[in-house]
């Protein structure tokens, strides 16, 4: 299991600790060959045997079965009826491919009303950053209300929590919809998403700030032909965004 599929299974060890229905799985987890059967039978004998203690040692021998173990642990949930589990650990993998740290340019944002310029169209949203989360408030000591991250704290399945800013801070991701979902496009217009955000933008832009934007663009998009798509964002901006139109 590659380090960011680790660190997710991780920080949701608590809720799949108490949600997680265990013995609808075996059949399913057999069937992907994430584990054979002497290995389901040791987690079947984990602790006391109760469905927590199975649950806690499931997710700990997940960590070691591969690269693809947290897609298929996620079909086996799905195919088990565990939908709300599914999406949660489904939702949170696709976002954070947008929360890898990587060079910003922090210069203004300039926007011609004119459209969103001559670049190639893509249906997968765009992402906004502002300053380094780096930031400390002077003069202030508060005290934290969650128990700070430790390394070998999962065995009890505590919840990580640190201290200071975390790297997405100042940032504001939008999907043209919902991860694991479809994105529609015309064969001539091209893709609904951005045709609307061209749309929206150019009407809107001088006057209202990107998330404003935005939602105008979801209800737009949701009310398009036949088949449906719902546009969405998440939003660790401190301030309104507004964009220079002139």
């Amino acid at each position: 299991m590659n380090e960011a599929d680790r660190l997710l299974l991780q920080r949701h060890r608590r809720l799949l600790v108490e949600e997680l229905r265990v013995d609808q799985l075996w059949d399913a987890l057999l069937s992907r060959e994430l584990f054979k059967p002497h290995m389901i039978e040791d987690i079947q004998r984990a602790g006391c045997g109760s469905r927590r203690d199975q649950a806690r040692q499931l997710i700990t021998d997940l960590e070691s079965r591969g690269s693809q173990a947290l897609p298929l642990f996620i079909s086996c949930l799905e195919e088990t009826g565990q939908y709300t589990l599914a999406s949660i650990l489904q939702t949170n993998r696709q976002t954070e491919k947008f929360l890898i740290p990587k060079p910003k340019d922090h210069r203004p944002v300039d926007f011609d009303s004119g459209g969103l310029g001559d670049g190639e169209q893509k249906d997968h949203g765009f992402e906004v950053a502002s300053t380094s989360p780096q930031e400390e408030s002077p003069g202030s000591n508060p005290e934290s209300d969650a128990t700070p991250f430790q390394e070998d704290a999962w065995t009890f399945d505590q919840v990580d929590a640190v201290s200071s800013l975390p790297t997405p801070s100042d940032i504001f991701v939008s999907y043209s919809t919902f991860p694991g979902f479809v994105s529609w496009r015309e064969r001539k217009s091209g893709s609904w998403y951005v045709e609307t955000l061209d749309d929206i933008f150019e009407q809107w832009a001088h006057c209202e700030d990107l998330q404003s934007l935005l939602l105008r663009v979801a209800n737009a998009v949701s009310e398009k032909g036949i088949y449906k798509q719902m546009p969405g964002f998440f939003n660790f901006l401190r301030k309104k965004l507004f964009f220079k139109t002139s």
